[in-house]
């Protein structure tokens, strides 16, 4: 990651402490284009300790593994013992299968009956018990490895497991038919709607231009027959207001908001600034737990 040019995002609670990992739930968060993490300290039920490291010029996913390399070798101390380790893997290489039907021994068919074959990954699986489903998912044996060197401990889950599950959790009872959540990513978004508290319709799409990207979302409301003058679309991930997609947003959707920040957890007030819909998967990965 170093030969690139790197933004960065940091911020820790002043009662953070380095020699105390043992007390904090770890969150890692890795993409081909960034890795995030965060702390939180669940005696207080408070994120203390945030961090983002990005540069659009990773996109090979060889290249993802050693972004744990560059982690630890910017925060040493992230190499510690911990009280509990998430580590996230995002791409959209993943399949949904109804848990009462789901065999762990057909995980690899399943998947590839959707996806197309991956060399050098490894098929994982998480069960999304709120959900009643079985996400099955492909990821590089180099994170997996790496990873388990690091922290021997470590809970993968797939970022769709989190943003499917964690919005079941939050949303349950909260929201009507009509409520469709959008959550954009590096050239895929996420599209999740509920009925009746149920998981009723989950897609992710690969867009390039902005057009490819509100066309998805209309044809999605389309798909799912709702009302495009009642639809209520609900934002979170990779979008701002200065953000080409949200001025298309604007443009074709009459009710939309971005996602609030979960308020069942407690945050360091040095978070104030941090634009939690961005990153509202990592920050809501514990209630998968």
């Amino acid at each position: 990651m170093s030969p690139y040019k790197i933004k960065h995002t940091g911020f820790y609670d002043k009662s953070f402490q380095e020699t105390d990992t043992e007390n904090y739930i770890l969150t890692v968060s890795i993409g081909s284009r960034s890795v995030v993490f965060n702390l939180y300290d669940p005696e207080n039920r408070k994120f203390i300790g945030f961090e983002t490291f990005s540069s659009d010029e990773l996109e090979k996913t060889s290249t993802i593994a050693g972004q744990l390399d560059f982690l630890l070798k910017k925060r040493p101390w992230l190499n510690s013992s911990f009280y509990h380790i998430n580590l996230i893997f995002n791409n959209d290489l993943s399949t949904l299968i109804p848990q009462p039907l789901f065999d762990e021994k057909e995980k690899a068919a399943y998947l590839r009956f959707n996806q197309p074959g991956q060399k050098n990954n490894s098929v994982e699986c998480n069960i999304m018990k709120n959900m009643q489903l079985a996400n099955v998912y492909f990821m590089p044996v180099r994170v997996i490895n790496k990873a388990i060197e690091i922290w021997p401990e470590v809970k993968f889950y797939h970022y769709s497991s989190v943003l499917i599950e964690s919005l079941g959790i939050n949303f349950k009872n909260k929201t009507e038919n009509q409520t469709l959540f959008v959550n954009l990513r590096d050239e895929v978004f996420d599209v999740v709607n509920f009925k009746e508290g149920k998981l009723n319709f989950y897609n992710s799409f690969r867009f390039k231009a902005v057009e490819d990207f509100i066309y998805f979302m209309l044809a999605a409301i389309e798909q799912l027959q709702l009302n495009p003058e009642e639809a209520r679309i609900v934002l979170s991930g990779n979008m701002d207001k200065s953000d080409e997609k949200y001025e298309m947003v604007y443009r074709y959707i009459r009710h939309f908001e971005f996602i609030e920040r979960n308020e069942t957890f407690h945050y360091s007030y040095v978070m104030e600034e941090l634009n939690f819909a961005k990153y509202y998967v990592e920050f809501n990965v514990i209630q998968c737990e």
